[in-house]
């Protein structure tokens, strides 16, 4: 037990003395380093790509080949001449450009917008749920260290009350239940800061494993900015910035295409088309011909066993299916929005409250601690004091951490929720991930 204080104690005590870490720089920090984020930053890439492949059936096709052959002709009859091997040559150049691909082509770029849409949200999802899960972690590590000073103080509080205890039993002035009492609750505060150390413990690597680093003397974070002034403006921010509901649109738009795109391969495709091909013998010059081509050629399919008209319905299933789960959506972030108005709401009174209720505790301790001394409080009623002061002191760091994570969640649930000014971390501007 002693050893596993002391270095719980050491832990504690190398986070106080490192350089001091904000809330933007945490922030900063995971947005750069966070693997997770870094695989869907690489996901919208790769997503992005669909849009140039999408305009290349669009543009001309051309293409080059080249080929040599020799052949060998061996006959039974001894009076033919071995004259059957040649060598030969080819190469050809061709180039074709769709004319009319009965929107086609159009169908495949608005789907490959939607996509790339759908994943520049779904990135800022992503973005926005880490920021979340930074503050929640940096808000638990200075919760965790909060408690762990708490405890500290009752430890230290619990063994001077032993001590006079203890005293006052060698005077004869209290009865050994009474030194028997302040044993108990100094023992049970010694094993409770043992577990306030190994939470904390926990939390710290928590938040490296977010952050990519250990906390370092943890600042108080600023009181969060752009807050919505009433549920009203919340729901209608989140309209616009919600990355749940924009991708939820981007997917109606794509099931859109989709239907378009399957509806047109039925129809009339016209490409006009040119090709240039040339050959010869290896060893006769006077063989070389070449063949120039020109035309257009016009293509629809007649009859395909029902596969066209099969697609098309499906995907009109799958839009419909698309324009239901947005409509889920929309429910779901207008929950998700109010509940985040109402717990930010609770947040803020309960840290009001919860200092009131340190204040008055610490005068109420105070007050029995000195009425003890001239015999007008007994030791069980100053360590229930002592409790309820610790109480007290647990309910405001747990409401301070609330109140941080509430602000930011109440951002992250309308999608405003970014780095503050001055930290960094302009990873999206520079490497142009909002899409095309």
């Amino acid at each position: 037990m002693r050893t596993l204080i002391v270095s719980l104690a050491a832990l504690s005590a190398a986070i106080g003395t490192a350089q001091a870490d904000t809330l933007g720089e945490a922030m900063t920090s995971a947005q750069e380093s966070n693997p997770t984020l870094a695989a869907q930053r690489q996901r919208l890439r790769a997503t992005r790509e669909a849009l140039p492949q999408a305009l290349s059936a669009a543009l001309p096709q051309i293409s080059l080949s080249a080929s040599a052959n020799a052949a060998d002709r061996d006959f039974e009859d001894p009076l033919t001449p071995d004259d059957g091997r040649t060598e030969t040559w080819s190469s050809s150049a061709n180039i074709s450009q769709l004319l009319f691909g009965s929107g086609r082509v159009l169908a495949s770029t608005r789907a490959a917008r939607a996509q790339i849409a759908g994943a520049t949200a779904d990135y800022e999802g992503a973005r926005q749920s880490l920021l979340l899960d930074v503050t929640t972690a940096y808000a638990n590590v200075r919760q965790a260290q909060a408690v762990v000073t708490a405890r500290e103080t009752t430890v230290a509080n619990l063994q001077r009350l032993l001590e006079y205890a203890q005293a006052q039993f060698d005077a004869g002035v209290v009865t050994r239940t009474d030194v028997a009492q302040a044993q108990a609750r100094y023992a049970q505060a010694r094993t409770q800061l043992v577990q306030a150390q190994g939470a904390m413990a926990a939390s710290v690597e928590a938040y490296r494993r977010l952050v990519g680093r250990p906390p370092s003397d943890l600042q108080v974070p600023p009181a969060a900015t752009g807050l919505p002034m009433d549920l009203d403006n919340a729901l209608s921010t989140a309209v616009d910035n919600n990355p749940t509901l924009i991708s939820a649109q981007a997917d109606t738009r794509l099931a859109d295409a989709n239907v378009a795109s399957a509806a047109a391969q039925g129809r009339l495709n016209v490409t006009a088309e040119a090709g240039f091909s040339q050959g010869a013998d290896f060893d006769d010059d006077l063989s070389e011909s070449s063949n120039d081509t020109v035309g257009v050629r016009l293509s629809v399919p007649l009859f395909q066993g029902g596969l066209i008209r099969s697609r098309t319905r499906q995907q009109r299933a799958l839009r419909s299916a698309s324009n239901l789960d947005l409509a889920a959506t929309q429910r779901s972030v207008q929950e998700v929005v109010t509940n985040a108005w109402t717990g930010l709401a609770s947040a803020r009174s309960a840290v009001q409250s919860a200092r009131e209720q340190v204040e008055a505790a610490e005068l109420a301790y105070e007050g029995v601690r000195l009425e003890q001394e001239t015999g007008l409080r007994s030791t069980v009623e100053v360590l229930d004091q002592e409790a309820d002061l610790l109480t007290a002191r647990l309910a405001l760091a747990q409401a301070e951490r609330d109140l941080v994570v509430a602000e930011r969640q109440m951002l992250a649930a309308v999608g405003t929720l970014d780095i503050p000014a001055g930290s960094g971390g302009l990873i999206e501007d520079n490497d142009q991930l909002r899409g095309r």
